[in-house]
């Protein structure tokens, strides 16, 4: 322990050391770096199909300047692409106040990013796909990536958006191009790049509830051939809950270093060198008890907490039950090689990765004063990935291909303690422990042909293979007085395998260079895989099925009135088979627990549109939209609410089934999001900019084959923000006032149910803060 303590507050030491080392370079309103201009639009256009390309780009410009200009209308970036992706540049990830994942679906439509309840875990949907994975062991519906690697398990995403050059959030199948095959889309994370000049910088950002912020990057060459770039983040406080006495809560501590290393050995050849390091120290998320069955009273405050700890339930697992409150002890670090090779017209590269999670997770399930629902998830994961690919080295050409194959290796270990003696009958305390071995194969190829010259033509295959199997799973039940065994099951080894082809079908035309309209078909597919809590039966070991997603798309770029103005705009229909979710399986006499099952048929539907406009110089003007309506057509599943009625009822844990075919999937139909930006210069050398923006998130109101209130009900909810940023562009330096949800407004991201209790997981209230950035 004594150690341990050390190793941390070092590590702090260096990473604090580092941060003040550097200065951070930002410029704000409309004031862009030359580079990101040029470097947005040459390498999202480089990619015809496929919009993550540039993650893999030999040739993308890597010269970072500090030249500042004033830009004036739209960008041309990827408006010559068939795909409906949303990217989100340093400077708007900046203006919108994107600090944590989940502000991320304040500017992107149809997008849903939740809290797993009670845990760092983050789950992503995409057009209502999405996959709730509470247990940390299947594969993501949308894949997370960061700089082209995959990120599998959902908690590896804790601590890493800093010093982000973009985001990119790409709806729909996946795994054509690169990675693995999913069947909801990706969000793509590219972060700084080694330049070749000298670059450094500082930003502090400080705000309510004692929440501070210190990130920093230096950035320059080793040599003419080698460079580097190291950035660091430090996250403290925060935390805008009480437990009613007056304790806060839900302070963050994380801190994070990432470095890259880029060693241009000719024109034509590079090596990429990159790794990572985080820690996470945060106060667990919890959430608010809307009600219980302990006779516990609840209030209508929603930033009011509860947490209790069995000083017996302490002692087994070996923490220290002085410090009662949920929390996360976390380390996670990565390293990955790139390798970089033109041949002539083609290009080759290959990338190899290892990620690893150690996690340490103490949560309060039933957010009460009592020691119900405690549980403890010990996961040690890593991730070996490895991708060869070869392009044609134009994309511009009138034949462009691409092929490639991806690898990826996952060995788990996890062990979760759960406190269950609200349950009557119960064994208080049980173990269930397992480890899962998994790995993935996938082989692609896709080509785009200028069959006229307004007329493309888009193909794609893929074919991927994922084989996992849950090896010794042992569930032992545990007595909290003495924390000796009652009884041990070991129910062995199981395995789930998919074999599935996948495929890409459109076309696009060129209606007028400014106008483009495009139509793509795809089938997309994700692999089965397991619920894994509380084992108490051999039943909830059976492998849940691979999901598949037939997709119709269609839209339309422009850019219009010399280029003041760009709409695009989309409309997609999803024909779901198998559709992989969180429902209700009934594990007596726990009761009804969750469980993922398959709703044999189901359909999604819905529409976007973006729109940027420059009526003014200096005034710039956006707005998003998103509609997304789905139903199953054929399912039958538990009803928890008329099993646990029953139960109540009658003493007796039976399956009460009702067929919900024709029910609405009560995802959140309607997602806004606006902003106004002016900039005007002031005296000689500074510049003013201000902002207003807000967005709107329509209700979630998931049927009662969830729960009554299920997991992803919601309300709906519309908040303001705004900003205000005096900056001096030749003096290097910015200084910002801002605020997020100014009307205060009370709401909740996602919410957590059992049989004895239902809460829910608050969203920020009001924050308003400040923050200086110097650059060099």
């Amino acid at each position: 322990m004594l150690l341990a303590k050390t190793v941390k507050k070092f590590q702090i030491s260096s990473l604090k050391t580092i941060l003040l080392a550097t200065t951070f370079a930002t410029v704000q309103g409309q004031i862009v770096c030359a580079h990101a201009e040029a470097r947005s639009a040459k390498t999202i256009d480089k990619s015809l199909t496929q919009p993550h390309a540039r993650l893999h780009s030999a040739t993308a410009k890597t010269e970072e300047t500090v030249q500042v200009v004033v830009r004036r209308g739209v960008t041309s970036a990827g408006q010559h692409n068939a795909h409906s992706e949303t990217v989100l540049s340093r400077q708007e990830l900046q203006n919108r106040n994107v600090r944590q994942l989940t502000d991320i679906v304040r500017v992107a439509p149809n997008l849903t990013i939740q809290p797993s309840f009670g845990s760092a875990a983050l789950n992503f949907a995409l057009r209502g796909v999405g996959l709730m994975d509470f247990t940390q062991n299947n594969t993501p519906s949308v894949m997370p990536y960061v700089d082209g690697i995959a990120y599998p398990v959902s908690i590896m995403t804790t601590g890493m958006l800093f010093d982000m050059d973009d985001i990119s959030v790409a709806p729909g199948a996946s795994g054509f191009t690169h990675g693995q095959s999913t069947t909801g889309g990706e969000i793509n994370f590219h972060t700084g790049d080694p330049t070749q000049t000298l670059h450094a910088g500082l930003t502090e950002d400080f705000a309510s509830y004692g929440r501070n912020r210190v990130e920093g990057f230096v950035s320059g060459p080793l040599s003419p051939k080698v460079s580097y770039r190291i950035a660091g983040q430090s996250l403290t406080g925060g935390g805008f809950q009480n437990n009613g006495q007056g304790s806060g809560y839900g302070n963050s501590n994380i801190g994070a270093l990432r470095g890259k290393l880029r060693w241009q050995l000719d024109e034509k050849t590079r090596l990429d060198f990159g790794g990572h390091w985080t820690t996470d120290q945060s106060e667990s998320s919890s959430g608010h008890n809307l009600y219980n069955a302990y006779g516990i009273p609840v209030t209508n405050n929603i930033y009011e907490t509860a947490w209790g700890l069995d000083p017996r339930f302490a002692k087994i697992i070996g923490i220290n039950a002085n410090n009662s409150k949920p929390r996360e002890d976390n380390l996670f670090w990565g390293a990955n090689v790139r390798f970089t090779k033109e041949f002539g017209a083609a290009r080759l590269w290959t990338q190899s990765a290892y990620e690893m999670v150690d996690e340490h997770e103490l949560t309060n399930q039933t957010n009460s004063v009592k020691s119900y629902g405690n549980m403890f998830r010990n996961n040690q994961s890593n991730v070996f990935s490895q991708e060869v690919k070869l392009e044609s080295l134009d994309p511009r050409a009138r034949f462009h291909w691409e092929l490639g194959m991806y690898y990826s290796r996952s060995r788990m270990a996890q062990n979760f303690w759960y406190d269950s003696s609200d349950r009557p009958g119960t064994t208080p305390l049980n173990k269930t422990s397992y480890r899962q071995n998994q790995q993935n194969f996938n082989q692609y190829a896709q080509v785009t042909y200028k069959l006229l010259q307004k007329l493309t033509l888009i193909g794609a295959i893929n074919h991927e293979s994922d084989d996992r199997r849950m090896l010794n799973v042992t569930s032992t039940n545990i007595d909290l007085n003495t924390g000796l065994p009652t009884s041990s099951v070991n129910y062995g080894n199981s395995g789930a395998l998919t074999n599935q082809f996948g495929g890409r079908l459109g076309m696009q035309y060129q209606i007028k260079p400014n106008i483009m309209g495009y139509a793509i078909f795809s089938k997309g597919f994700k692999p089965g895989g397991f619920s894994a809590n509380i084992t108490q039966n051999a039943n909830q070991l059976r492998p849940f099925k691979p999901e598949t997603v037939l997709t119709y798309e269609g839209g339309f770029k422009s850019m219009l009135f010399d280029r003041r103005l760009r709409f695009n705009a989309a409309g997609f229909y999803y024909d779901y088979r198998d559709q992989q979710l969180l429902g209700s399986i009934l594990v007596p006499p726990y009761g009804v627990l969750g469980g993922y099952v398959n709703a044999p048929r189901s359909y999604i539907y819905g529409a976007e549109f973006d729109m940027e406009a420059h009526p003014i110089r200096g005034l710039t003007l956006t707005q998003n939209f998103g509609y997304q309506n789905g139903k199953y057509t054929m399912f039958q599943s538990l009803n928890r609410s008329a099993t646990t009625a029953q139960f109540a009822a009658t003493g007796t844990w039976s399956p009460v089934y009702t067929n919900y075919s024709g029910y609405n999937m009560g995802l959140a139909n309607l997602t806004l999001a606006g902003a106004a930006v002016y900039t005007l210069p002031v005296l000689k050398d500074y510049h003013l900019t201000f902002d207003v923006d807000y967005n709107y998130r329509g209700a979630q109101t998931q049927p009662q084959h969830i729960g009554d209130r299920g997991i992803y009900r919601a309300p709906a909810y519309f908040l303001i923000n705004s900003f205000l940023t005096l900056s001096a562009p030749k003096q290097h330096w910015s200084l910002t006032v801002y605020g997020q949800n100014l009307a205060g407004r009370r709401y909740w991201l996602s919410g957590g149910t059992q049989a004895t209790f239902y809460g829910v997981i608050p969203g920020l209230p009001r924050f308003v803060g400040a923050k200086i950035n110097l650059t060099y």
